[in-house]
């Protein structure tokens, strides 16, 4: 059963006739990608068990043809909108079903009132738990990412010196990156030195890499739509007692959560175990992110691996795992692994060592 078909005993299943993608300048790329094969930026999809529609713009017309099975219709001036209500009325559609999330709420009053009296239900769980469980092909699409990233890092890593700036770093490892095969990067590259180390998401600045600094390098790669995400550290010059200390915190923390990663397991349960670790070592407070999210054609989806979430994950979900301490005007450790859920455990997919790295 395609991924259509799935999604066709789905919405028969909430009582829907047909599933509506309105991707807006990649609002909803993840889904258009995901049930059509189209990557581009704007494309409005319809999937009933009678059609697979998906209108766009002269832009990607000719693309959307190459990429998708579905029947391509161009909008060529006038409202998309008009287009979507003939098709809609012409084959009697009553109840659409759609991602809430999605939709901005200009855009949906504009579709619902143009539809008149058709009923709109949200299916956005639904939708995510099919996106969490990959097939092989996905997995194998995240691996090349994966493979990709870390040979851009490692090639990095021979070239950061002291008095490059963050910047500087984050742009050769995101050109080596594509060098090496990568669609592009999967999120703005995070280099945080110094006490910037100490910011989760410290994006790459116009500061100096200094001698004695701590590096975050956060960075992943994209190939063919699907995602990497891992983060390492880096040290200019040998490493403190202290940050081989916390360092070695973090990595053990990861470790305990890795050892029971398996098919069953609760997102609640892994975050738990690495955060119960940290909390022991006192470090507790430094430790503010979740344990980590998954990982597919965006580089934040389900299954999210936090203290809120307590369902047991399938298997074949792919997720990171990637606890952190952050001592503000100090410096931070994170380190980060991306993984797949196995019936008799995980398969790390990530293969850089998680050791300091030390220039």
């Amino acid at each position: 059963m395609d991924r259509s078909e799935r999604l066709i005993q789905l919405i028969s299943e909430k009582e829907a006739d047909a599933f509506l993608i309105m991707n807006i300048e990649n609002s909803a790329r993840a889904s258009s990608v995901y049930f059509s094969g189209f990557t581009g930026s704007f494309s409005i999809i319809l999937i009933s068990e009678s059609t697979r529609l998906l209108i766009t713009d002269s832009r990607y017309t000719v693309q959307a043809k190459q990429e998708t099975d579905f029947e391509v219709r161009e909008v060529k001036g006038g409202d998309f909108i008009d287009v979507l209500k003939k098709t809609v009325n012409d084959l009697k559609i009553k109840t659409i079903a759609l991602e809430e999330e999605r939709i901005s709420l200009s855009l949906f009053r504009r579709i619902s009132s143009a539809f008149g009296d058709r009923k709109f239900i949200g299916i956005d769980d639904e939708v995510k738990q099919m996106r969490m469980v990959k097939d092989e092909e996905e997995i194998e699409k995240i691996k090349r990412a994966i493979e990709i990233s870390e040979r851009a890092f490692l090639e990095t890593v021979q070239q950061i010196r002291a008095g490059m700036t963050e910047k500087e770093i984050a742009a050769f490892l995101e050109y080596t990156m594509r060098k090496e095969g990568a669609e592009g990067v999967a999120f703005d590259t995070i280099v945080a030195s110094g006490c910037r180390s100490a910011l989760p998401h410290g994006k790459a600045s116009d500061k100096v890499v200094e001698r004695g600094d701590v590096i975050v390098i956060d960075f992943g790669a994209t190939y063919e739509n699907y995602c990497a995400d891992i983060t390492r550290v880096v040290s200019i010059g040998e490493p403190s007692d202290e940050v081989k200390e916390v360092h070695s915190i973090v990595l053990e923390a990861q470790e305990r959560a890795l050892k029971i990663a398996k098919a069953g397991v609760t997102g609640k349960l892994l975050d738990s175990v690495a955060r119960n670790f940290i909390r022991e070592k006192g470090y507790g407070e430094f430790f503010g992110h979740s344990l980590g999210h998954g990982i597919g054609l965006e580089v934040h989806e389900g299954p999210a691996i936090s203290f809120r979430n307590d369902s047991p994950l399938p298997e074949n979900v792919v997720f990171t795992v990637e606890p952190g301490i952050y001592l503000e005007g100090k410096f931070g450790i994170r380190i980060e692994e991306d993984v797949v859920l196995r019936e008799q455990g995980c398969e790390i997919l990530t293969t850089l060592p998680r050791s300091i790295f030390v220039v």
